[in-house]
């Protein structure tokens, strides 16, 4: 898929990685779609795009933005008069809780987990919904960052659910002509350090050029 004028959108975009992945699209002459729950931090990449001349608009979501995704999308169709072509459904430095986590903790660590991947696969689902109506292809890439999480375990947990979301979604969405992909970090070593996001953000980019790529995960 060509990106210049392709109508981009970007989950968690105020995060690092997030930031990173909106500056890179921008670049390519993307049309973009910025979203996130924190706006001080969304408008910092909103400002950044702008100053390379994309074309951008921004969606602050709230604290529980399920219930925003399709008025995001409305509003998207409105702005572009049509769907996204590509969601880069970006899942930011969140871990799944540990079993050896305290009891007291274990409540409030479920809630945030419930909700990231609740956020996650209806983005997942909302767009390829818009996708398919539209009748032309689309592509979604699934990624991942860490800049906080220190447990290798917790982050091979992360790095599992999204592989095995990947693959799914691109079983179902084969005869659609809609593509998935995901980008992850492979090594704790690694991850956090703002040449490891240029590299994931460069593999989003190579699956959305490649258009036989679909069904697999890069691991950087």
């Amino acid at each position: 898929m060509k990106i210049q004028g392709a109508v981009v959108l970007i989950t968690s975009a105020g995060s690092a990685m997030g930031r990173m992945l909106s500056q890179h699209y921008a670049e390519l002459g993307a049309k973009l779609v910025l979203c996130d729950h924190q706006p001080h931090l969304l408008e910092e990449t909103h400002t950044l795009c702008n100053a390379l001349k994309a074309s951008t608009i921004s969606y602050t979501l709230s604290t529980t933005p399920t219930d925003d995704v399709d008025a995001l999308l409305e509003y998207i169709e409105q702005t572009y008069q049509q769907a996204p072509d590509i969601l880069i459904n970006h899942w930011p430095n969140s871990a799944p809780p540990s079993l050896l986590l305290a009891s007291e903790h274990i409540n409030a660590c479920l809630t945030q987990w419930g909700r990231m991947t609740n956020n996650f696969f209806v983005f997942g689902q909302r767009c390829a919904q818009r996708m398919r109506q539209s009748s032309h292809p689309g592509v979604i890439i699934n990624t991942v960052s860490f800049n906080r999480v220190n447990d290798e375990h917790a982050m091979e947990s992360t790095n599992a659910m999204l592989m095995g979301f990947t693959q799914s979604w691109a079983k179902e969405l084969l005869p659609y002509q809609i593509r998935v992909g995901g980008v992850i970090p492979h090594s704790q070593s690694k991850h956090g350090q703002h040449h490891d996001y240029a590299e994931l953000t460069r593999h989003t980019e190579y699956i959305v050029a490649n258009d036989y790529f679909s069904g697999r995960v890069v691991t950087t």
